[in-house]
């Protein structure tokens, strides 16, 4: 959502077929440079991980052995030379930031914070993934990220703060990364409040029993979104690097996942399912109801069709003879009427 705001504020992401394209899960886009998403991939994998398997903390990006990569970075980066201020979105940038310092000196990062169990929740949709996984992940890339973004080059704000006050928070963004202001209204007005299909606090990280390192994180990373990072909130940060040195990943396995499940997500889903059973049983009652009317209203129109038919194949003498007792009971009326006492 940000990188496309941010694009309709006037930054440039590269061609519109170098993007990649939009998918039925995500109608709007994922607004990801395929170039730059190909040298991470890349680069994930020659240190022997991938996007779900992060390579371990302490890895060395000026090994020799990525030269052919950055090579590709740097060609890839010279063909924005001639625009006015650009970027890129790529949540693998979480991994691989310590390479593109290297070959983009000065870059600045834009890191954007979600409560974990939205992320993990969205994850579970798209990928198929364990809400612990999630978790777990969601703790790495932000841990990663915290580490080796320059806090004098990064500028943190949180998910939620577009749908409280969009254009306050992008005209934040804008001035740190070198865009003009003139768009953020109109860009700001692209957030759609109702397409937020879920949404937690830090609340609900506690119910779910998250562990309590991911929710400190976050809580460190809400603090720098608000801009009112306290002396606390910044030794909670220390905490987390000094502990992210005695998680052995193992060339990036996850060694420690140790979240519940979320009920509050286990409860909604169920809740879904009984809302749409209730109405499609009320649906199948109510066509059940109409097809009853309706036949009986059909079987009415065939019965007074028959009378009708029957009518149509008595003699005349027989409609004659009809009519004559009619008068003659009518006159038998007549003089009963007459005979009556006043």
């Amino acid at each position: 959502m940000l990188t496309r705001l941010l694009h309709a504020c006037g930054l440039y992401l590269g061609s519109e077929s170098a993007l990649m394209p939009a998918q039925a899960d995500n109608p709007e886009g994922f607004w990801e440079h395929l170039g730059f998403v190909a040298v991470n991939d890349e680069l994930l994998n020659e240190l022997g991980g991938a996007w779900d398997l992060p390579p371990k903390a302490d890895e060395n990006f000026s090994d020799p052995r990525l030269g052919p990569l950055r090579m590709k970075a740097r060609l890839l980066i010279e063909g924005f030379d001639s625009v006015g201020v650009w970027g890129w979105k790529d949540p693998r940038n979480s991994l691989t930031l310590p390479f593109w310092h290297d070959v983009l000196p000065g870059l600045k990062t834009l890191i954007i914070v979600r409560n974990p169990l939205e992320a993990a929740h969205s994850m579970r949709e798209r990928n198929g993934t364990s809400y612990s996984f999630g978790l777990r992940l969601w703790e790495i890339y932000n841990q990663r990220l915290i580490e080796t973004a320059n806090e004098q080059d990064r500028l943190v704000t949180h998910y939620d703060l577009f749908f409280e006050n969009a254009e306050t928070e992008l005209l934040r963004i804008a001035h740190f990364i070198g865009l003009p202001d003139g768009q953020v209204a109109s860009a700001a007005a692209l957030v759609k409040k109702r397409r937020r299909h879920t949404h937690f606090t830090l609340e609900h990280l506690i119910d779910a029993r998250v562990a309590p390192e991911v929710i400190e994180l976050y809580r460190a990373l809400i603090a720098k979104a608000s801009r009112r990072a306290s002396n606390k909130a910044r030794t909670a940060e220390a905490q987390q690097a000094g502990k992210s040195a005695e998680t052995d990943l193992l060339s990036g396995a996850v060694s420690r996942i140790n979240a519940f499940v979320p009920e509050r997500i286990a409860q909604i889903e169920q809740l879904y399912r009984e809302l749409l059973e209730q109405a499609e049983a009320r649906h199948k009652r109510q066509v059940e109801e109409l097809s009853a009317h309706y036949n009986s209203k059909i079987e009415q129109l065939r019965d007074r069709i028959a009378e009708i038919n029957q009518l149509r194949g008595l003699p005349a003498s027989w409609t004659r003879l009809t009519t004559q007792q009619v008068a003659f009971a009518l006159r038998r009326a007549g003089k009963l009427q007459i005979r009556l006492p006043p």
